[in-house]
């Protein structure tokens, strides 16, 4: 699922994570690759984001499906198609 998060966005966490409950607020900083090195040894199994969080003193990396964008239109397309103008 993609939300053309660009960097700056603020989302919602999904998951919880070691430093962070889920549903925690995170400005979104750089995209990381599926299978990029992330940390010291660590391959990202999926492609995301690393996000900050004040209550977290470095960046936490983040799965692209365990974020929720925050602001623009993010409703499914099958919502949409059911508005109907008066």
């Amino acid at each position: 699922m993609s939300h053309n998060f660009k960097p700056g966005d603020p989302a919602l966490t999904l998951v919880n994570d070691r430093d962070l409950p889920a549903m925690s607020e995170v400005v979104l900083l750089s995209r990381f690759e599926k299978g990029e090195y992330i940390g010291f040894a660590f391959h990202a199994p999926t492609a995301g984001w690393f996000v900050r969080h004040a209550a977290a003193i470095d960046p936490l990396p983040f799965g692209e499906a365990e974020l929720m964008p925050l602001r623009g239109d993010f409703a499914p397309e099958q919502q949409k198609s059911r508005e109907v103008i008066a």
